[in-house]
């Protein structure tokens, strides 16, 4: 046998196995099995400075089991206990070896990271007590803590326990300045769990006198208000009682609690940010936004409504690009927010002719982004100033003509909306020369063009990568459209030779012929399929014509243009071919023929309204609404005038009988 003798301050039990009979009885709180246990496993002459452990000498064979074993995660009788709340058995347990009290398990929990994790508030004030009694530095016991970095007082805050935090930090007001693994401390840990219990214990203890900053931050340089205004609204109170100067602390992005509030649509909370400290509505955060273009970016009217209340003058502040808040609602298409906002503070209207930083107005920037609805609503407030040019020299319709496709599009889309609208309430191109001047850089006391090579190089590749996505996207429209014309030119091929009625046998006169070729409607039936059957194979020879690499893009384009022309013709004419076939099928004076005439001609009227419905109800809505935003601008009259009048006709035209087709 051999003798192997363990220190109080050295005892490592991590290769021990648990014995199973103390695993029960510490699980359990039986004490006296426990008692049993201790007496056979500890000599009566051992002290409490060295315990004398027998190991026999089938060690090898047989598994090893006293107090210092564990289990497989590498817990101790004391983590069991702790977790358990097994008051006098951790009395035990410590009184035979207190060195337990620092030994921690695989994940570096000690056994008051059990105690704080399960609430158990007395085992957790037994082992502040022992470590500060024994030969353990209490403070290392304290201050312990795991793989995620945290200590006990984090189990405790994670999982609620606000008697177990206050027993924690009142001892060691440090603790509160720990951070875990992800940056946080157990404060703002309290508010993203939800722990306001521990929150608020916390908030009220009297040892934050001597906590450091620390113990309110959280990852990215934010603090426990940035937290409590996204998370946990109604401990806001508390907090600007406790720290009133959180309000102007900003996080990584240069954001405070206020621009939170006002992002996420928090009035309640925006007002009560405001009341202790105004100043904050007037700070920038690192993209150049004030609260009240982050709550216009988004769209929250009743967050506006707050700030501008509370604070007036926010309304004529501008952003980093020399925006207002009205004019960031514009440029992310927040245009019911405007609407609401407007129709609350019509002052707020002479906004809406504000330039930016480079000369664009609301008007110009709902232009570039294509949104028809804030053009609308604009144009139709006659204090709008439409022919605002920016320091480009473009007025809106100038971008509004730059923006159109005039190779390939579908007629009328949003675009094309947009420029009819603005040249049918009068709108004007800046001067011609202005846009074809040249820009030049001053470099010292040479004028140098930007054209440089590099330039003309990048100009070059992009105009490439242009050229690359248009091929794609005829290519694309080639395949989709391909299919249908040869389907097409299959069917009024074979209805050719096929015809309605049939042919007259070999053994009557006139054999090989129609039968039904005295009929009128006959010919319309042949006429038809030869007109379907032509545009067709037509169309399919356009398509492959279009994919042919060795055109150029304008070829490409017309061909393409045409081959869609031709498809609707083909489309066009078999329907014709069926109709007329069922009418050559049926005699003029059946009843039938007049029923199924009728229900033909009633079903293609429902099929035609129905189609167009759904397919250009949009087109519909926006010509009412381009005609609705000219007379409420311009009069009646402007409606009226013939040149106006024609050009809008034509427009209309597009919608009824498309030419082209949508990339």
């Amino acid at each position: 046998m051999a003798d192997l003798e363990v220190l109080c301050s050295k005892a490592q039990p991590y290769h021990i196995a648990m014995d199973p009979k103390l695993l029960e009885a510490v699980i359990s709180g039986d004490e006296r099995s426990l008692d049993q246990l201790l007496q056979q496993y500890f000599s009566p002459t051992a002290s409490r400075e060295e315990i004398a452990i027998t190991i026999p000498e089938d060690a090898r064979t047989q598994k090893v089991t006293n107090l210092f074993g564990v289990t497989p995660d590498g817990s101790t009788a004391l983590h069991i206990v702790a977790s358990q709340g097994h008051l006098e058995l951790a009395k035990k347990i410590c009184h035979r070896e207190r060195s337990l009290l620092e030994t921690s398990n695989t994940m570096l929990d000690t056994p008051l990271h059990h105690a704080a994790r399960t609430g158990r508030d007395e085992i957790v004030s037994l082992i502040i007590q022992l470590a500060k009694e024994g030969c353990i530095e209490a403070k290392r016991v304290l201050r312990a803590t795991n793989m995620d970095k945290a200590n006990a007082l984090h189990e405790a805050t994670k999982h609620n326990h606000a008697s177990v935090a206050t027993t924690l930090i009142e001892e060691d007001a440090e603790l509160a300045s720990m951070l875990n693994d992800a940056g946080m401390s157990p404060l703002y840990l309290a508010i993203v769990t939800g722990s306001l219990n521990v929150a608020k214990a916390l908030l009220q203890s009297s040892s934050w006198e001597r906590a450091s900053p620390v113990s309110y931050a959280g990852p990215n340089k934010k603090t426990v208000l940035h937290a409590a205004v996204l998370l946990s609204p109604e401990i806001i109170p508390d907090m600007l009682k406790w720290k009133p100067m959180l309000t102007r602390c900003v996080d990584s992005s240069g954001r405070t609690p206020l621009h939170y509030a006002a992002s996420d649509g928090h009035s309640a909370t925006v007002k009560l940010l405001l009341e202790h400290d105004p100043s904050t509505a007037f700070l920038l955060d690192a993209d150049g936004l004030f609260p009240i273009h982050v709550a216009a970016r988004m769209g929250n009217v009743s967050t506006v409504d707050q700030i501008l209340q509370q604070c007036p003058k926010t309304s004529e502040l501008l952003e980093r690009e020399g925006k207002n808040f009205l004019h960031v609602a514009f440029k992310d298409r927040k245009l019911d927010a405007v609407k609401k906002i407007i129709s609350k503070r019509p002052d707020l209207k002479k906004l809406l002719n504000d330039r930016d930083n480079e000369g664009n107005t609301p008007l110009h920037t709902a232009v570039k982004n294509s949104d028809q609805q804030s053009v609308h609503f604009l144009l139709r407030d006659k204090n709008i100033n439409i022919n605002v040019m920016n320091y480009d020299g473009f007025t809106p319709l100038d971008l509004a003509y730059a923006k159109l496709d005039v190779e390939l599009h579908f007629p009328l889309n949003a675009d094309d909306y947009i420029a009819a609208c603005l040249a049918l309430t009068k709108a004007e191109f800046g001067p011609r020369q202005f846009h074809a001047s040249k820009r030049i850089e001053l470099s010292g006391n040479k004028v140098q063009r930007k054209s440089s090579s590099a330039t003309r190089k990048k100009k070059k590749e992009k105009s490439s990568s242009y050229a690359n996505k248009e091929m794609e996207k005829h290519h694309k429209i080639s395949q989709n459209f391909v299919v249908v014309s040869v389907l097409v030119a299959t069917v009024t091929f074979a209805a050719a030779f096929t015809v309605p009625g049939g042919y007259i046998a070999d053994d009557h006169p006139g054999r090989g012929t129609a039968v039904l070729a005295k009929y009128d409607a006959f010919y319309w039936f042949l006429a038809s399929d030869f007109a379907a059957f032509v545009s067709s194979t037509t169309a399919t020879f356009l398509f492959a014509f279009t994919e042919a690499l060795v055109i150029d893009q304008h070829a490409r384009t017309l061909g393409l243009c045409l081959a869609v022309g031709a498809l609707f013709v083909a489309i066009g004419g078999m329907f014709c071919a069926f109709v007329s076939g069922i009418v050559a099928s049926l005699p003029p004076a059946s009843n039938i023929f007049n029923i199924i005439i009728t229900f033909s001609i009633f079903w293609c009227i429902i099929l035609s309204l129905a189609l167009f419905l759904m397919v250009r109800q949009r087109s519909v809505l926006r010509h009412f609404q381009v005609l609705e935003t000219v007379r409420q601008r311009e009069g009646i009259k402007q409606l009226l005038f013939p040149w106006y009048l024609y050009l809008y006709l034509v427009l209309v035209v597009g919608v009824f009988w498309p030419s082209a087709v949508q990339l």
